[in-house]
């Protein structure tokens, strides 16, 4: 048997999923449900029989026990596509923590029965650390304001900060947790907060320093992990806009010919282009170093994605400006790619919060400025 090359074999994933993808999308259905609620049950089963949830799960688990490279091409591809749902939550987060935890049987289970996981952690949202949740007298308090698609799932895996960090498995019909729908410009992701009141919940890993050194790891793991994902999630959104963009300027005419043809709109696309392959190049990075070099994931997680706050916005603002007035209107689509990439932008950082992070790594925390 051949072995596939890993970029390759990626490649290869990111392919199937751009197809089915497409194959779907078509679908009247689907587009309906979409349109009517941002979000569709039809979609999210397909993906699910497509065993996207599984590429990352260990063989013990019934999944394909792949890496993080595999997987990547998923989430570019859902940026492309703007598919709504948990995606991270349930085709990295999951799995990552289902082969660390010590006291995984909850989420096990919950796996077993495909029931629809959300990640409730206020760094996504660089929430101040005092309002996070914290765990007293064997229940769960505190909040999350930003909880991506949580409206749309079971239970949440919940990052608890003190005593921590750990993480927490809680049942959104739980007593004492308040879940509440928050409006969101972006279709595909309808976010919600969360404030727990002395909630119920399952502990995944075990008290005591092991337990805890784990725990600790775990979460730091999930949140490079969650900032690579979705850096390459921007990046697919971007591309989208930039090919729409570079379409757009060969079909468009104006004095006779088409727009691409003046040099402010091929200037404009090359500078595009440029960031645009700059930000792939970043997500390349990160996933390459991700099983290769481990003690290279946060910096290149954080680079990317730093990166990918910063390109999706201009991208997206260059695309418009190439459209012209009509990409300024709602009934044009484009407008939807934009505010998906700018609803990306802050979540786990910007590029303002990652330089600072890193702008202190790399001086030391004895010289640290802010």
């Amino acid at each position: 048997m051949i072995e596939m090359p890993v970029n390759d074999f990626a490649r290869e994933f990111e392919t199937a999923a751009v197809e089915l993808l497409e194959a779907q999308m078509a679908r009247a259905p689907i587009r309906e449900e979409l349109e009517k609620s941002g979000w569709s049950e039809s979609l999210w089963t397909s993906l699910v029989d497509a065993g996207w949830l599984d590429v990352m799960l260990p063989d013990a688990l019934g999944g394909l026990d792949l890496g993080f490279q595999q997987i990547a091409g998923v989430f570019t591809a859902a940026g492309r596509y703007l598919v709504p749902g948990p995606l991270f939550d349930n085709a990295v987060a999951v799995p990552l923590i289902a082969g660390r935890a010590s006291r995984a049987e909850h989420l096990l289970g919950l796996i077993a029965g495909r029931t629809r996981i959300s990640l409730a952690d206020g760094a996504a949202g660089c929430q101040a650390m005092g309002t996070r949740p914290s765990i007293r007298d064997g229940k769960l308090f505190g909040a999350v304001d930003l909880v991506r698609l949580g409206g749309a799932v079971d239970h949440l895996m919940v990052v608890v900060e003190d005593p921590g960090p750990t993480l927490v498995m809680a049942d959104v019909a739980a007593k004492g947790l308040t879940l509440h729908r928050r409006h969101s410009f972006a279709p595909s992701v309808e976010c919600a907060s969360v404030d727990f009141d002395g909630s119920e919940f399952e502990p995944l890993f075990q008290d005591g320093p092991g337990g805890r050194a784990r725990a600790a790891a775990a979460v730091t793991e999930l949140r490079d992990a969650a900032r690579l994902s979705f850096a390459c999630e921007a990046a697919g959104t971007a591309r989208h806009l930039l090919d729409s963009a570079v379409r757009y300027a060969k079909e468009r005419e104006q004095f006779g010919r088409p727009i691409g043809s003046f040099q402010s709109i091929q200037h404009l696309l090359a500078a595009l282009t440029t960031r645009q392959t700059t930000l792939e190049a970043a997500c390349e990075q990160g996933l390459a170093s991700w099983d290769s070099e481990p003690s290279r994931r946060h910096v290149d997680a954080a680079t990317a994605k730093a990166i990918a706050a910063d390109v999706g916005r201009v991208v997206g603002e260059g695309a418009l400006q190439v459209h012209g007035g009509i990409a300024f209107t709602r009934e044009f689509p484009l407008h939807r790619w934009h505010v998906h990439g700018l609803g990306l932008q802050g979540l786990y950082g910007d590029q303002r919060v990652i330089a600072t992070e890193l702008g202190n790594l790399l001086v030391g925390k004895d010289l640290a400025l802010w």
